[in-house]
């Protein structure tokens, strides 16, 4: 059973390329940004690149946006238990914090544990998502070993319209989202205000050894985003962009469990951007963006008195210019960055700048197409940093895309890393920040094999990553240092096509996520897992279908001594169009009720029910 959906991910491949000629164009001309910094027909992409929009959103009848994540090829995630809890996602088996996040351009990242919370970004704001997988940081900078996602909110396009979704389902959630957007003469606008709420399941099992509180820990997430654009003369346009969430989240981690604790967490982002062409060869872009990470959280009931706070506030100017030329296209730029950080630590230091330059070129020769990316970092911290990246495609024959890429990448040390306190945790062991710390580095290579006409596309890569100076702690868990080395191959499958009113896409990955001085398999990484998807509409306005996700085995301590056993969860949905502007939507995940762990000691949904309604002004 468990190796079915990765028969079947082959035989999608297979598929796309046999019935690709009878399909329409695919998506028209569909371009990504992220791989490049610049919007690329997809079909000249030469990196490894998923995009997600806003209606198959709507239709994967995702929770959040870390499950929605897992259906894609090369991707992973593992919660510390269910809605608003700490979520880690790691792509082609990178740490999780090897992933660069970005909203709408801006970075919204804790620089004191280096992660951005996922779990609290709403679905109901985004427009699209697009997942680069690979070594981004000649493009980036640092935090990009493993690959970049990076959300869209919605924009303003076409006649003004209104939309708005409610829904209802287990554990007593509640969702509602509005919108509306259009276009007025010159003046783009998007305003989309969400709320959801969950009085959920208890986060830890007995499993946890440091806290078990059998209760019920709930989430609510308030969030609005809005985004102004105004053209006051041809080619040259003024936006401003602001983005807000706000959640308060149960976690069992006080002394007293009779009592809740919370964890309260904001993040915000805010950016006015000028996009001026000069030319009809020169296009100059900048952008000042402000974000900030909030947290914290209270124990024991006492919300009165917080018990830690970690703030992170970052401001960062971007001056990006593109150039076309008759050989390709080029892009050059600068960026400064300032990191702030506000904690109830006694940080030794709480402010870094990066200051960077970056370009790159994208070449078509015929048949041929090239892509390199340079990129210089200073950063006040720990000095400078260069990294590249190059890339060759072949497109021997019509939908056919052969390409092999190299690229190097770094992951800076994060404010706790470097400076954390000597604090004695009370379980018989005490810590103390590093600031010797080193970047960890990586170098990756890849070759894919692409195929996309119509409806159908599938495609194969192989990648090798190595990272050094990995960043673990001690053996007695009393500092980090820089003491391992990862090397991490593997390949990812992945394929979606049509046969009438049968829709199919499905995805496999295999990876060798290993500590390559140990030769033991990284923390929470599984070898293999992959995903099939099925849908068919049974009369024009019903649409049912069913997916399921497989996973394999992982270890949840780097010493492969606690064993995660692997899973397979079955989801069915269906979807009824009323008429133009409202639509039904219904989902069962985990038919099976099947009981799994991502983290030790945390528990995963078990069998839940969604029904939802939506309604969209035509």
């Amino acid at each position: 059973m468990k190796t079915q959906p990765f028969a079947l991910c082959a035989l999608a491949f297979a598929c796309a390329h046999a019935y690709a000629d009878t399909m329409p164009e695919y998506r028209g001309e569909e371009v990504v940004v992220t791989a490049t910094r610049q919007a690329t027909p997809i079909h000249k992409v030469l990196s490894d690149v998923t995009v997600i929009y806003a209606e198959e959103i709507a239709r994967a009848g995702a929770q959040d946006l870390p499950t929605l994540l897992s259906r894609t090829s090369g991707v992973e995630v593992s919660s510390n238990g269910g809605p608003g809890q700490t979520a880690s996602v790691f792509l082609r088996g990178a740490e999780a914090d090897h992933t660069l996040v970005l909203v709408d351009g801006m970075r919204i990242v804790s620089a004191t544990d280096g992660s951005t919370a996922l779990q609290h970004i709403p679905l109901a704001e985004i427009e699209r998502i697009e997942i680069l997988r690979g070594p981004a940081s000649s493009l980036y900078g640092g935090d990009a070993i493993g690959g970049v996602i990076q959300v869209f909110t919605r924009q303003g396009r076409g006649a003004p319209r209104f939309s708005v979704s409610a829904g209802a389902g287990s554990h007593d959630r509640r969702q509602v989202s509005a919108n509306v957007s259009g276009q007025v003469d010159n003046t783009s606008f998007s305003l989309t205000a969400s709320h959801d709420k969950t009085h959920g399941f208890s986060a830890t099992n007995a499993n946890n050894a440091f806290a078990f509180d059998p209760d019920a820990d709930g989430n609510q997430n308030n969030a609005y985003s809005a985004r102004i654009a105004q053209q006051w003369a041809p080619g040259h346009t003024v936006s401003a962009n602001l983005f807000q969430t706000f959640a308060t989240t149960d976690y069992d981690g006080g002394l007293d469990n009779t009592r809740p604790d919370e964890v309260h967490q904001r993040l915000t982002g805010q950016s006015i951007e000028s996009r001026d062409a000069f030319t009809e060869a020169w296009t100059s872009t900048l952008r000042f963006a402000r974000t900030q990470d909030k947290y914290e959280n209270y124990t024991d009931g006492d919300f009165a008195l917080r018990d830690s706070l970690f703030k992170t506030t970052q401001d960062e100017w971007t001056w990006q210019n593109d150039v076309k030329s008759e050989i390709g296209t080029w892009l050059a730029g600068a960026s400064y960055v300032k990191q702030a950080v506000d904690t109830s630590s006694a940080l030794t230091a709480k402010d870094r700048t990066i200051k960077s330059v970056f370009g790159g070129y994208q070449g078509e020769f015929g048949d041929w197409l090239t892509q390199v990316n340079l990129r210089r970092d200073e950063n006040s911290q720990f000095g400078g940093k260069t990294t590249g990246s190059a890339n060759l495609g072949w497109r021997f024959a019509q939908g056919w895309l052969a390409s092999v890429g190299y690229g190097t990448a770094f992951k800076a040390p994060t404010f706790n890393d470097l400076y954390f306190p000597f604090t004695d945790f009370g379980f018989g062991f005490t810590y103390q920040g590093n600031p010797n710390l080193k970047p960890e580095t990586s170098k990756q290579w890849e070759a894919a094999l692409g195929y996309r006409q119509g409806d159908s596309a599938a495609k194969l890569v192989v990648f090798d990553n190595r990272i050094d100076n990995l960043i673990v702690g001690n053996a007695d868990f009393s500092s980090v240092n820089n003491l391992n080395r990862a090397k991490i191959q593997g390949a990812t499958l992945s394929g979606e096509t049509r046969f009438g009113a049968l829709s199919l896409e499905a995805s496999a990955t295999w990876q060798s996520p290993e500590d390559a001085d140990s030769g033991k398999q990284l923390q929470r990484r599984t070898r293999r897992h992959a995903s099939l998807k099925a849908s068919y509409a049974v009369i024009e306005p019903l649409t049912v279908g069913a997916e399921v996700r497989v996973q394999g085995h992982r270890y949840s301590d780097p010493a492969n001594t606690q064993r995660l056993d692997g899973y397979g969860v079955t989801n069915l949905f269906a979807q009824y169009a009323i008429d133009r502007s409202w639509t039904l939507d219904a989902r069962v995940d985990n038919v099976g009720d099947k009981e799994y762990e991502l983290a030790r000691g945390f528990n995963t949904p078990r069998r839940e029910y969604f029904l939802g309604v939506r309604y969209a002004s035509k």
